[in-house]
């Protein structure tokens, strides 16, 4: 497995936003949305609504802060320099409501099978000197546990694939990993993280067995209570 150490901003994070639009074009009544590339060698387009949104999407790779109107969207996965109108590898159709945020993965799933999970997200405003910290399993692998700077965020034996937790932390820099339940030796990871007030985080484990596995970050400034 490989182990890379990431900061807040994911490395190779992509500049563009689907669609031409971002965080700064957001209107009232808009949904917000991040998309995270989590299937490994595998680099693909992003469509929405049938229109090519993400190209050249890397592994490992995130948008944020994507504006998008509330209601129902199509997101499909096709190949690089696919066309828009095919099957796709992956197909989803969902509800995205007004002034909500959300993160779409593209991912394997427990049994290895490329799906695409969306999650919402809490962007409240946090207490003063903290931050809340979201760690998601996205990877093709078993039940873990979640460290950080040694303590167990996430411990026992139900963290599964699909699942999600939210710890509010104090801000600071942070060394997460994760292992396998009952065991403290990383199987993905560690991942330094400088966490800052007044932020939110997502950390999302993803890859499997053959590829390796990874961390995939996200930061939303959501300001202090």
């Amino acid at each position: 497995m490989r182990n890379r150490l990431i900061g807040i901003a994911v490395a190779g994070s992509l500049a563009m936003t689907m669609l031409g639009t971002g965080a700064a074009g957001a209107r009232a009544g808009d949904a917000t949305l991040n998309v995270v590339h989590g299937i490994p060698g595998l680099t693909v387009d992003v469509c929405v609504d049938g229109a090519t949104a993400i190209p050249d999407f890397a592994p490992g790779t995130v948008v944020t802060g994507v504006a998008l109107p509330a209601g129902s969207h199509q997101f499909k996965v096709v190949a690089q320099n696919g066309d828009c109108a095919g099957t796709g590898i992956l197909v989803v159709v969902a509800g995205l409501k007004a002034d909500k945020d959300y993160t779409a993965v593209a991912n394997l799933n427990a049994s290895g099978d490329p799906n695409l999970k969306l999650f919402t997200n809490n962007v409240k405003a946090v207490d003063k000197g903290t931050a809340r910290l979201t760690v998601r399993h996205t990877a093709a692998a078993p039940a873990v546990n979640v460290w950080a700077n040694g303590a167990a965020l996430i411990a026992g034996s139900d963290f599964t694939w699909g699942s999600s937790a939210t710890v509010a932390v104090p801000k600071g820099i942070y060394a997460a990993w994760v292992s396998l339940p009952g065991e403290y030796t990383p199987v993905i990871g560690p991942a330094v993280l400088q966490l800052k007030a007044g932020f939110a985080y997502q950390v999302y484990a993803w890859g499997d067995g053959t590829s390796g596995y990874d961390f995939a970050v996200v930061s939303i400034k959501v300001g202090n209570k």
